[in-house]
């Protein structure tokens, strides 16, 4: 137990710097953004004025909440859900780039039965295979009913997606901390507002939002289950959603390693084994059979090796320039032969951090975190530029040329500021703590948010690569709020 509540510290202790070095380097001290810091400090004072207002009304009509919280949640959900949709048609797009290889590719394979027009790209990232082919099965039951407008379709799907997320958070929240927990986890959505605008940008980052959070919500419901039998149906089910997840965008993976390692710490290790035994197996079998029906009807494997990215590429590319995207290094990796590439690429990481020292690659580790969890604007735009249908009042607040972006951007981003607050006070209320049961609770959504930063420290930056882990950043911030009261800690 001694050893447990070491591991707790260390873990807290790890979380609490990490996440006030962004939030100081983002307010004051953000060169890469560069903002004005009294806009952020107003925008973060307004939000955290209004989550403490919200929470103060909700506690005193607890009561009420509880009695009435499945409709409260249905009808933000239905009002919720149909912003996003509005707004997704209003935001209509022609995709580019990656996006058009995966919106693309799935509308031409419904409709010639083959995705030849992309069949170079997906050799060079292959990574993207998963997302196309979901958005193929949705594409083609859409096409099955006479639907042709498939960015219509794509919209409905995503909307649906970010309307399920929402739902599966709030029930989060509730689960551990009771009605006001998940009502609160509504409010913070609402505070996040790019999340009113992510319905036409249905790439990877949007279509993956559901599964890690759907995931632990699965989680909290094993540990509650008394027979094998029913452990063995919640597992499977978490084996399913982790494997379609992990399809669409491999970060998902992340939650799998939070929720083991919380299970070790709580659970015993048959029921450990059980849930890490049917997420591999399920993932690792599915992935398979996915691989070899692309590589036997439509992908020449040979050739695909030949164009074949390695991951180490993304590595390499994240040691420059803050991490940025550089043409350059896709450049130097082609020009490799395909045996040597991951060499090659591990010999300029290397060089690299030889070249920038301990105090080069701890400078550049903050920029990227800045990079990468500084834009509260999630940096949906890149997207949402690429030649809208429309000119609406909405384009010069959420273009980056729209003239008015940056006062959105530094809104959002002090909201987003609210949040981090929230959860650093969340995580000094845990390192205060002598229960260890209240610490055990909050670990996992820590864990992936903790997860998924230091995966980005290391990988090439976006201020959009975080977006499928913000639902367990608002489950961090809601329960700092509610933690000590009258929850269930035992969950």
């Amino acid at each position: 137990m001694k050893a447990k509540n070491i591991l707790y510290k260390l873990f807290y202790s790890i979380f609490l710097c990490s996440f006030v070095v962004i939030f100081g380097k983002v307010l004051f001290d953000d060169s890469i953004h560069e903002y004005d810091t009294v806009f952020l400090l107003v925008s973060l004072v307004a939000a955290v004025g209004l989550v403490i207002l919200s929470y103060s009304l909700l506690m005193r009509y607890s009561g009420v909440i509880e009695r009435y919280y499945r409709i409260i949640l249905v009808i933000f959900l239905s009002v919720y859900g149909i912003l996003i949709l509005v707004n997704g048609f209003i935001l209509r797009f022609t995709p580019t780039f990656d996006m058009d290889a995966v919106y693309g590719g799935a509308v031409q394979w419904v409709q010639e039965g083959t995705f030849r027009n992309y069949y170079e790209y997906y050799g060079y990232f292959p990574n993207n295979l998963g997302a196309m082919t979901i958005l193929h099965t949705v594409f083609s039951i859409a096409s099955f009913f006479g639907i042709s407008d498939f960015f219509a379709v794509g919209i409905i799907f995503n909307t649906v997606l970010l309307t399920a997320t929402i739902l599966i958070t709030s029930l989060t929240c509730r689960k551990l901390r009771g009605s006001v927990a998940g009502v609160m986890a509504l409010v913070f959505f609402v505070l996040c507002i790019p999340f009113l605008f992510m319905g036409a940008a249905f790439y990877t980052d949007s279509l993956s939002l559901l599964f890690p959070v759907l995931f632990y919500y699965l989680y909290l419901h094993f540990k509650e289950q008394e027979t094998w039998k029913n452990r063995i149906i919640f597992a499977g089910g978490m084996a399913v959603v982790l494997t379609i997840g992990m399809m669409i965008k491999f970060t998902v993976l992340i939650v799998l390693v939070a929720v083991i390692i919380d299970a070790l710490l709580c659970l015993d290790w048959k029921k450990v084994g059980l849930i890490a035994a049917f997420s591999i197996c399920i993932a690792l079998i599915s992935f398979s059979i996915m691989d070899a029906y692309m590589y036997h009807v439509h992908l020449d494997k040979e050739e695909c090796e030949r164009l074949n990215t390695p991951y180490l590429h993304w590595v390499m590319m994240g040691m420059q320039n803050n991490g940025y995207y550089s043409p350059e290094d896709y450049e130097y990796t082609r020009a490799q032969i395909p045996e040597e590439r991951n060499q090659a690429c591990l010999r300029k990481i290397e060089e690299r951090i030889r070249g920038m020292g301990v105090f080069g690659l701890t400078e550049l580790f903050i920029n990227k975190a800045v990079v990468c969890f500084g834009d509260g604007s999630y940096a949906l735009s890149d997207f949402l530029d690429d030649s809208p249908e429309n000119e609406t009042w909405l384009h010069r607040y959420i273009l980056y040329e729209g003239e008015d972006f940056k006062d959105y951007q530094q809104l959002t981003t002090g909201i987003l500021l609210a949040v981090y607050l929230f959860m650093v006070l969340g995580a000094l209320d845990c390192l205060r703590e002598k229960k260890e049961s209240s610490k055990l609770s909050l670990l996992a959504p820590r864990l992936a948010s903790l997860g998924i930063l230091a995966f980005l420290l290391l990988w090439e930056t976006s201020g959009r690569y975080f977006t499928n882990y913000i639902p367990f950043m608002l489950i961090c911030a809601v329960l700092s709020l509610v933690w000590k009261k009258g929850g269930n800690t035992d969950v």
